[in-house]
């Protein structure tokens, strides 16, 4: 029923779609999980998310840039992150499959662009324009009207993202961000306990508090010294 209703919803976009020259002169699909980091890391993230999804959002503009400098940029973790439509289905649905459709290297660009414009394409779904949006998004990613089309159709992509539901479903997934670390649910997915959490894993020892320094009190009587100037502050 699930695959009915989200196939008929994305073809009912689809038909909107106008063709246009291509920009890629090919399109090749993503098979299985899109992800960033080492293919064999012994700590791996995953993320079930939604990019019309507020809470998603959220996350994503206040954690994800510190995350991915921290663990993904320097190789210590495999980040996966998993289609899962859960604010508006259609639209997110049609996002996944562009971002499928662009390629692995332009995968999370598509993501962090989608993110990016989510009031935007909220605005646009509401008001019937949401494939303009659609496309206006494929086009930063080289994707042409028509190709964008083509993808949110493809029959991969929509059972791609059916199983992922499946899946994350029998897992216990009921909302996005819900995130995994080596396959079991974080609690707390704010960067200062996902850290912690993942450290562990990595087998970090948490650095010891600092103690507190003592400022011998000035002499009785005698006026505040300036601290001393830095070198080259301004």
């Amino acid at each position: 029923m699930f695959l009915k209703s989200l196939g008929a919803a994305i073809a009912a976009l689809a038909l909107a779609a106008a063709c246009g020259p291509q920009a890629r002169s090919n399109v090749t699909l993503i098979e299985g999980d899109a992800f960033l980091g080492p293919a064999d890391a012994k700590t791996v993230v995953i993320e079930y998310g939604a990019p019309t999804c507020p809470g998603c959002k959220a996350w994503h503009d206040q954690y994800w840039a510190q995350l991915k400098a921290a663990y993904i940029d320097t190789g210590k973790i495999k980040f996966v992150f998993r289609e899962f439509p859960s604010h508006n289905p259609p639209v997110d649905a049609a996002i996944f499959s562009i971002a499928r459709c662009a390629g692995t290297a332009d995968y999370f660009p598509v993501i962090d662009e989608a993110f990016a414009r989510q009031m935007d394409i909220e605005v646009a779904s509401r008001s019937g324009g949401a494939i303009a949006a659609l496309e206006s998004l494929g086009q930063k990613f080289r994707l042409s009207a028509a190709q964008v089309q083509s993808c949110i159709k493809d029959p991969k992509n929509i059972q791609r993202i059916v199983d992922v539901q499946t899946e994350g479903s029998g897992r216990g997934v009921h909302s996005t961000p819900t995130f995994f670390l080596n396959d079991v649910e974080v609690a707390d997915p704010r960067f200062e306990a996902l850290s912690q959490a993942i450290d562990a894993s990595l087998g970090v020892t948490p650095a010891p508090a600092a103690a507190p320094s003592e400022t011998p009190a000035p002499a009785e009587g005698a006026p505040d010294q300036p601290a001393p100037a830095t070198p080259g502050a301004q």
